[in-house]
């Protein structure tokens, strides 16, 4: 069950005061994961009470919860007004309803990163641009990207910081070894959440988009990866495909090992060639066309049979980062045995489109693609 906003708030503010306690401290490190958005909020937040001096006058007796009942009848504090913005952003309710209507701040746009410009890795507020390849430290962490790939190592760190490292629509896959070293290969337009450091007895991560992932076994610390709408997959040594950019539905297909996957109280354990689509609180178990869903891993997408023009037109935009409109006359057509390499100009999409004869195109000035 999702906490409330003031819930959540309470455990944040608890953890910079130093009075949280071990289980909070569990629920909050999973909480930071399964929403990475909250830790600019975290920070933002620690900012706010250092510059007023709340942690500074602070007793060690008062808990988080007075304190913030406290901030509440002064009416006056950023952080609570910047949290229930957040909440709203990302579908919490409950104790803070009078400040989201009262605040000024609005929620960032995932589009931000979908549309952004380079492949990104950002630690709390520091953002590393990993297309330059410039190897970098961050609280003791060194990070050594190349072209496709991240590794990193600890200098004795005992950061317990995460890292969102996002590939924007139109790039390039792009692939990072975690702390035991299993190997997660991000799609354009998907991001992952990860902590720099696993530790305690479970490895999670978030995912949301598309990736692959090959798990490292480790005996008694199973992997865990996160899902958007709360879902969730677990595995001890495996490799994986992971699909979830079409809204509401997650998709899992297993290469090899076994995984479990977990929707509400519905669970469904995977063998090697089975995938599970999770729609609406159900789990659908059926075998899957790896060409269809790995090709993308070389760069080529193999579009499954009888696709229709407008389901192209979404995936050719998001991977070639060009604007796709059907027009009224070739909306609903559909076709079969259609494949999109990114090695190859547009144009070769185009003429396998218009070779059926179903549709033609234009291209206008500003160079948006017409299927007409």
């Amino acid at each position: 069950m999702d906490l409330e906003a003031i819930d959540i708030q309470t455990l944040i503010v608890a953890d910079i005061l130093g009075t949280i306690t071990p289980d909070e401290k569990t629920q909050l490190d999973k909480l930071m994961i399964d929403r990475p958005e909250l830790q600019a909020l975290y920070n933002e937040i620690r900012e706010d009470m250092e510059s007023e001096n709340i942690i500074a006058h602070a007793d060690g007796s008062t808990s988080a919860a007075e304190l913030i009942f406290k901030a509440k009848r002064r009416g006056r504090n950023r952080y609570i007004r910047s949290l229930a913005a957040a909440a709203c952003s990302i579908g919490l309710v409950g104790g803070l309803s009078y400040y989201i209507l009262t605040s000024k701040q609005q929620p960032a746009s995932l589009a931000s990163w979908e549309d952004g410009e380079t492949i990104l890795l950002k630690i709390g507020q520091q953002e590393i641009n990993l297309e330059k390849n410039v190897a970098t430290n961050v609280n003791g962490i060194a990070f050594h990207p190349e072209t496709g790939s991240l590794t990193f190592s600890s200098l004795n760190s005992t950061t317990h910081d995460l890292g969102i490292l996002t590939v924007p629509r139109g790039k390039n896959n792009y692939k990072v070894v975690l702390d035991d070293g299993s190997e997660v290969l991000l799609n354009n337009t998907s991001r992952i959440s990860f902590p720099l450091k696993f530790d305690g007895s479970k490895r999670e991560i978030s995912i949301d988009g598309e990736a692959y992932v090959k798990v490292s076994p480790k005996a008694g610390q199973p992997f865990i990866v996160h899902l958007p709408h709360n879902r969730q997959v677990e595995v001890l040594g495996t490799e994986f495909n992971i699909n979830t950019y079409d809204s509401g539905i997650a998709k899992i297909s297993l290469v090899q090992g076994s995984v479990q996957v977990a929707e509400g109280q519905s669970h469904a354990l995977l063998t090697p060639g089975k995938a599970a689509t999770i729609d609406a609180q159900r789990i659908a178990v059926n075998t899957f066309d790896a060409e269809e869903v790995l090709g993308w891993r070389d760069g080529i997408i193999v579009f499954p049979d009888n696709v229709t023009i407008e389901k192209i037109a979404e995936v050719v935009g998001r991977n070639m980062k060009v604007k796709i409109i059907v027009e009224k006359s070739a909306a609903g057509k559909k076709f079969i045995g259609v494949i999109l390499d990114k090695s190859k100009p547009i144009s070769h999409l185009l003429q396998q489109l218009t070779d059926t004869k179903e549709v033609t195109y234009s291209i206008s000035k500003d160079g948006v693609i017409h299927i007409l």
